[in-house]
Formats: structure tokens, C-alpha cells, sequence
């Protein structure tokens, strides 16, 4: 670059050529400040619009972004002194000290936690503080913990039951284990007092078979009381497990013969075997309201591994006469003992099915075995577990439609079938469902019903080669089977969803805090590592403009005209997209909310436009809905805005806001009397920077009815148009209208 050193020295052909060069070189430097201050200055608003609350100190705030400023409205006033800010002047002190120039820590400001980065500027006193409510992430991650904990529980009560069936299944005397058996409950269940009570409905009494705890008169081990004024009718009556506590005055009047001893809470489960209650498992405890559904369903579950044991038990007394029987009958119930402890050992059935079906061998002989589980909500089945002679169509893990088969017959009939065909004919005759299993050689037939909670949830075939191979007595021992595989396979089943909901929480948990780290970093580089360039270049552009604006052209000058046009409109491009971006992310939760406060909210904000244009707009009644306010208020502010700018030259723009019920939705509709869209033009609108007409004419980003349509579709509703040109639009949308409710007084 030349410098002019005497200007009285130089020839008048000499000045002018330098002045020349001089000019040349300030319009290159034009061109080049022009090319970078559309994105400089475009760069110069993401800070205001992070995600991240920013926050700016050098001793005292010297600088806060929209979102700080929203999230912390008095954070200005307060300074240093606000609680999110509390205790960094001593952190800043050890970073520099340390020579430490980031930093995170987590602050807790009522409800909500925020995790923050402190940032120190290189040789500079400056500080920036990021923070991010992490909330939700917390709130996340709780939740997966108790999720785990909770498949933890569920594992440590399924081992506690099998224990429990263990227990109760290793003697045919049921009163040697019962101590056992006691101890194992109360790991599952609290109580005081614990008692089995066995029903005999034709005296119409209970004997209280088996008692430990806090004694009670008239209830010892072993004594008979009658039904009538008992808590155990009620719960034999009502045939489902109960809670029965609180005020022990009411209750002793309702059950007169209740025996208090202090106890407070009662906790029932009917003993259920085959349809036939066989007695009341109860337990009692000297707190107040020490049960609740919990418990009652490990009671049910209980109930349900006692009662096959008791069952055998008053097989085993009824052939007592016979060694040989007792024998059979000791090695029948280690089976089924087994059997519970293989079938409730691993919350996956896959893994115990072979185990079980050794077991059951020793019990019914068998050339094939299956399992099917009913489909839930559909009307077939599948043959989840199945070994022995291959049946066609009829392998594991095929579907089969249910009807017209021998598990419908059993489903149907909700018991036990016997079937001993003697001939093709009979078969198709009686179960014509079984002839795929006849034509593969099998002619002996038990099928039982798995029920769980009063619920059929599948069927156990056993089936053999040997004619008249079963009997009755085959069919209770598939009884007894079928009542302790039943629980376990709905417990897999719950298992198997917990799994999945756990891992579904992982994944949202992940992608959460991936999301999290990408808005934190772009906060960091967006108003951090960008701002001291931008702030440099942007200087040099308005000293361009004030030192020299007296030495270029009119071309020059409006040049930078151009160029402060267009960092206008990309600024408002880029706080158009930020806003659009926002949408589902940022909005506020949906809460009862009127219509006509968004309406006239709008209107408010559009006052001077509409004073302007003296534009005429007249609304009906809205409705009450469930949504977010400022965002259904920019849905009105952009249709009326819209009305107003298109308008006919020749007229005064009349907008009408109506509404209409339709079904389970509101219609709201913005009608104008302006210009009108072409017909190829009225889906296009819809669309980011879409436009009808010309900027020239109409200014405005072209990202308007996009926002629209993105807020309307996070309502749940849509938005569309119906126009003619010259004779004016009127734009639709929906949003779901309130569900009414009813107050059921039945009981």
C-alpha cells in the first residue's frame, strides 16, 4: 500500500492516481467484508437463541441469552447473589489457581436440577457459565433404577416361592414343614400371625390346620370353629383374595366372631385346587394398614403353590392303608416338588422346560408332551414347548387357529379331558381336532387347562402310543402339574415385558443424553469460540461505514446497504428456524388453556399492523382445550398477520375467527377477504420457505405457515386451506376437543 507523505510535493497526476489505488483498495476490502458479514453476523444471534441458559460475569453479569433470561428472570437483579450462581466466585479462584480452564458441576433450583460448564476466558477476567436442566434425564434415570430394582424384587419373590413350593412338597405330612414354610412367608409378607384354615362345607366349619404367631383364643392349632360371622366365610364367598383393616370397631361388628389379640390388618387368600376352595391362607398384624395390593397378589401366589400340596396331602390320607401306595404316593409329590423347583428356578421358562418335562415322566408317562399358550386377544394358540412324536402342523413355536381343536374343547370346557379313543371313527366323531395326533400314532389323550388368577391361559397335553394308557388317577397328577407350571409361565411372561421396558428406557435414557451433549457443545462454539471474531470483523464493517462513508460512491453505499438488508433477513431466517426447531422441544406442557386469551393476545401484538391497515376483525366464542398457550397464540398471530399483509389494494382488509364442533374435535377457522391462492399454490404454502407471491411485494422468511403446521401436528389436529384468488382464504385447523367425563356412582 502507498502512503501519500507530502501532499504539497506531488504532482496533481500523482495524487489522483494515488487516491485511485486508494479507492480500489477499499472497495476489494468492501467485497471481502461483505462476503463474510452475512454469516458473521447471522453467527452473532445463536448465543441469544441456545438452548443453553448463558450467563456472562467479570465480577458482576455482563451478559445474559434469551434462555437464561427466561428461566431466570431475577438472575440480572441478583447478580452473583442468585442461587444458580452460588459459590462460583470460590470455583473460579481454585480454577485459576490450578490453571483449570472448564469445569462442570450439577446445581439443584427447587424442583429442577441443572448441570452446568464454567468456562474461563485466556487471560481475560471474563467467565461463562452454560447450564442445561437436566431433569428429565434424572427423572430417566430414576426411573430405569427402579425399574432394575423392581426386576431384582421380582426375582428374589420368584426364588422365595419356589423355595416355598420346595418346602411345602418334600413330606406328605404337611404339618412337618409347615415351621418352614412360615419363615420363608415372612420374608415375602409381614405379619404377626399366621394360620392355614381347611373349610368343610357340609358342617359349615374351619379347622385351623396349621398357626404361628401371636396366639388368639378360640383360633389354636386344631380347633374347629363354624363358618357363620367369620372373616374366612367372607373371603370362601367371595372365592378371591382380600384386605381386610383399618377400624377394628367396624370391622368386630361386621365379623362378630373376630378374634382381635391386638391384630389390626388382615390379609386373606382362598386355597383353591380344581375349581374346589380347600381353605383360607391368612395372615394378621398388630399395625394398621400393613397390606396392600402387593401383597395381595404374593398371597394369591401363595395360596396357589400351597394348594396342590395340600390336595396331595388328603390324597396321601385317604390311602394310607396301603404301603405300596404311600410309597408311590412319597415319590408322586417329590416330583411335583421338583418339578416346582425346576419350573420356578429362572424367571426365563425356556431354560426349565426339558428339566420339566424329565420330571413329569416319572410321574405320567408320555410319548409326546406340549404346552400351548393362548394368544392373547386372538383366537389361536401357540405350541410353545413340545417334545416326543412329531404331529404335522402341529411343532413348537407353530401357530394354530383354536377353533374346532381338542385345546378349544378344553378352553371351552374350562377342566380336564380323558380321552381314550378306540377306533379313527370315534376320534373324528368325538374330538375331530385330535386327528393329526391319531394319524401319527398316539391313542391316549389328558389334556388340563393352565389357569392363572381365575384365567385360562393355555392347555398341557400328555398323549401315548398305548391304548387306555391314562386314568383318573393320571388325570389328578396332570391337575397337580398344571396348577404349579401356571404361575411360572405368566411370571416369564412379565419378566419378558419388564425386560423390554427396561431396555426401551436404556435407549430413550442414551439418546437423551446424546441429544444433550450435541446442544451443549453447539451452545459452547455458537456463542463462545465464534463471538471474538464475529465481534472484530462486525467492527471493522461500521468503521468501514463511518470513516469512509464521505469517500465512496452512491454504488458503494448502498452496497453496504444491501449488505445490512440481507443480515437482516438471515437474521430473521435464522430465528425463524430456531423457533420452528423448537416446537417439540421446547414448548411448554400442555395445560387447560382458552382460546380467546391466545386470540387476544395476538391481536394485542398485532396492534399496530391492524391499526395500521384499519383492518376490521370480529371473532366467535372459543373453546377451552388442553395445549400450550404461546404456541396456539403464534398460530393465530401468523394466520391474522397473513390476512393482513395479503390484503386487496382496493379494500379494507374484514377477518373473521369462527369455530365449530366436529365429532371429538374443534375446527377453528381464520377467514379473509384478501388476494386469494391459486389453487397449485395451497399445499405448497405449508412447506419451509414456500411462498405464494413474491418477496419483493410481500417481505416476510416464508416459514410462517410451516410453524403453523408443525404446532397444530404437535396438538394432534392438521391445518389446511380453502381459497379463491381475489375473493380470499380461509385457513382451518384442529385441535382435539376435552374428553367429558361421567361420575359413575354405581358400586
Amino acid at each position: 500500500m502507498v502512503t501519500v507523505r507530502d501532499a504539497e510535493t506531488v504532482a496533481p497526476e500523482r495524487r489522483l492516481r494515488l487516491a485511485q489505488e486508494r479507492i480500489a483498495e477499499l472497495e476489494a476490502l468492501q467485497r471481502r467484508n461483505r462476503r463474510v458479514s452475512g454469516v458473521l453476523t447471522r453467527l452473532a444471534t445463536l448465543a441469544d437463541h441456545s438452548p443453553s441458559a448463558i450467563v456472562e460475569f467479570d465480577g458482576s453479569v455482563t451478559y445474559l441469552n434469551n434462555a437464561a433470561r427466561e428461566k431466570f428472570p431475577a438472575l440480572a437483579v441478583m447478580g452473583l447473589n442468585h442461587p444458580l450462581l452460588a459459590g462460583l466466585d470460590v470455583i473460579v479462584d481454585d480454577m485459576r489457581r490450578v490453571g483449570l480452564m472448564i469445569k462442570t458441576r450439577e446445581v439443584s433450583l427447587g424442583e429442577n436440577i441443572f448441570r452446568q460448564k464454567i468456562v474461563l476466558e485466556q487471560d481475560s477476567p471474563q467467565v461463562s457459565i452454560y447450564s442445561d436442566d437436566i431433569t428429565e434425564d434424572m427423572v430417566l434415570q430414576n426411573a430405569l433404577k427402579k425399574a432394575s430394582e423392581e426386576t431384582e424384587l421380582l426375582a428374589a419373590e420368584n426364588a422365595l416361592l419356589a423355595e416355598i413350593g420346595r418346602i411345602i412338597s418334600s413330606s406328605l405330612d404337611i404339618s412337618d414343614v409347615y415351621e418352614g414354610f412360615a419363615q420363608q412367608v415372612r420374608q415375602l409378607i409381614p405379619f404377626d400371625r399366621i394360620a392355614i384354615s381347611l373349610v368343610d362345607m357340609e358342617s359349615f366349619t374351619f379347622n385351623n390346620q396349621y398357626v404361628f404367631g401371636v396366639p388368639a383364643e378360640g383360633r389354636e392349632e386344631g380347633t374347629v370353629v363354624t363358618l357363620s360371622g367369620t372373616m374366612i366365610l367372607e373371603a370362601v364367598e367371595a372365592n378371591e383374595a382380600m384386605i381386610l383393616q383399618g377400624d377394628v370397631e367396624e370391622l368386630s361388628k361386621e365379623f362378630p366372631k373376630m378374634v382381635r389379640s391386638g391384630l389390626k390388618s388382615v390379609l386373606l387368600a382362598p386355597i383353591v385346587f380344581k375349581n374346589e376352595i380347600l381353605g383360607v391362607f391368612h395372615m394378621r398384624s398388630l399395625q394398621e394398614n400393613a397390606y396392600n395390593s402387593h401383597h395381595l397378589d404374593l398371597a394369591t401366589k401363595v395360596a396357589a403353590q400351597i394348594a396342590p400340596a395340600i390336595a396331595n396331602s388328603q390324597l396321601y390320607a385317604q390311602h394310607t392303608e396301603s404301603e405300596a401306595e404311600a410309597k408311590r404316593l412319597a415319590l408322586q409329590n417329590a416330583a411335583i416338588a421338583e418339578i416346582g423347583r425346576i419350573i420356578t428356578g429362572s424367571l426365563d421358562i425356556e431354560e426349565v422346560y426339558a428339566g420339566f418335562a424329565e420330571q413329569t415322566r416319572r410321574l405320567i408317562g408320555f410319548d409326546r408332551i406340549v404346552i400351548s399358550l393362548l394368544s392373547r386377544n386372538s383366537d389361536d394358540f401357540t405350541n410353545a414347548y413340545v417334545i416326543g412324536v412329531p404331529v404335522s402342523n402341529r411343532g413348537q413355536g407353530d401357530l394354530i387357529g383354536l377353533k374346532g381343536t381338542f385345546t378349544d374343547e378344553v378352553v371351552r370346557q374350562q377342566r380336564a379331558i380323558l380321552f381314550l379313543p378306540e377306533s379313527l371313527n370315534e376320534t373324528r366323531t368325538m374330538f375331530p381336532g385330535l386327528l393329526p395326533q391319531y394319524h401319527s400314532g398316539l391313542r391316549s389323550f389328558i389334556s388340563v387347562p393352565l389357569v392363572y388368577k381365575d384365567a385360562t391361559i393355555g392347555v398341557l397335553h400328555f398323549t401315548s402310543a398305548k391304548p387306555n394308557a391314562y386314568s383318573e388317577y393320571e388325570v389328578a397328577i396332570a391337575d397337580l402339574i398344571a396348577a404349579q407350571i401356571a404361575g411360572a409361565i405368566e411370571n416369564s411372561h412379565l419378566h419378558a415385558e419388564t425386560l423390554e421396558a427396561d431396555r426401551a428406557l436404556q435407549r430413550q435414557t442414551q439418546e437423551l443424553a446424546r441429544s444433550n451433549a450435541e446442544l451443549e457443545q453447539f451452545a459452547y462454539v455458537a456463542s463462545h469460540d465464534l463471538q471474538e471474531p464475529l465481534r472484530v470483523i462486525a467492527g471493522y464493517v461500521n468503521l468501514l461505514e463511518e470513516r469512509y462513508a464521505d469517500k465512496l460512491d452512491q454504488d458503494a453505499r448502498d452496497f453496504i446497504g444491501f449488505a445490512t438488508d440481507a443480515a437482516h433477513r438471515m437474521r430473521a431466517l435464522i430465528n425463524a428456524l430456531l423457533q420452528y426447531s423448537r416446537v417439540g422441544t421446547h414448548g411448554n406442557p400442555f395445560e387447560l388453556m382458552d382460546c380467546n386469551r391466545a386470540l387476544s393476545e395476538a391481536l394485542a401484538d398485532l396492534e399496530v399492523s391492524i391499526s395500521e391497515s384499519d383492518a376490521e376483525i370480529t371473532t366467535d366464542q372459543l373453546p377451552e382445550i388442553v395445549g400450550d398457550q404461546i404456541q396456539i397464540t403464534h398460530v393465530f398471530e401468523n394466520l391474522i398477520s397473513n390476512a393482513i399483509k395479503f390484503k386487496k389494494d382496493d379494500s379494507q382488509p374484514r377477518i373473521h375467527v369462527s369455530c365449530d364442533r366436529s365429532q371429538d374435535c374443534w375446527q377453528i377457522s381464520v377467514s379473509d377477504n384478501g388476494t386469494g391462492i391459486r389453487p397449485r399454490y395451497q399445499e405448497r404454502i405449508f412447506g419451509m420457505f414456500k411462498r405464494a407471491h413474491k418477496r419483493s411485494k410481500y417481505p416476510g422468511t416464508g416459514i410462517g405457515l410451516a410453524l403453523c403446521l408443525k404446532i397444530i401436528e404437535r396438538h394432534g389436529g392438521r391445518i389446511w386451506v380453502d381459497s379463491e384468488v381475489d375473493r380470499g382464504s380461509t385457513f382451518h385447523f384442529t385441535i382435539p376437543a376435552i374428553k367429558e367425563t361421567t361420575n359413575d356412582t354405581r358400586r
